[in-house]
């Protein structure tokens, strides 16, 4: 698993009561698309994520992936 730098774009409380995270990462130069994160619980820790590209200043979505299974044991993040 590789890592990712990223700010916090914003926390609240799910309909679980548990947290939801929204992050996105930090581009690169000569990066056009940022990845924007969002991490939340359902029965099990879920990872979202989206394309977003920017277009004379104007964000446009990319595209979308599935959410996955986050396995926060088995993460080497701490």
């Amino acid at each position: 698993m590789g890592k990712l730098r990223a700010d916090l774009v914003n926390m609240e409380e799910g309909q679980s009561g548990e947290p939801v995270y929204v992050f996105n990462s930090i581009p690169t130069v000569g990066v056009e698309t940022t990845s924007l994160f969002k991490l939340f619980k359902t029965t099990e820790w879920r990872l979202m994520s989206a394309g977003v590209t920017f277009v004379n200043k104007v964000p446009a979505l990319r595209a979308v992936e599935q959410s996955v299974v986050f396995d926060c044991k088995r993460s080497d993040l701490g």
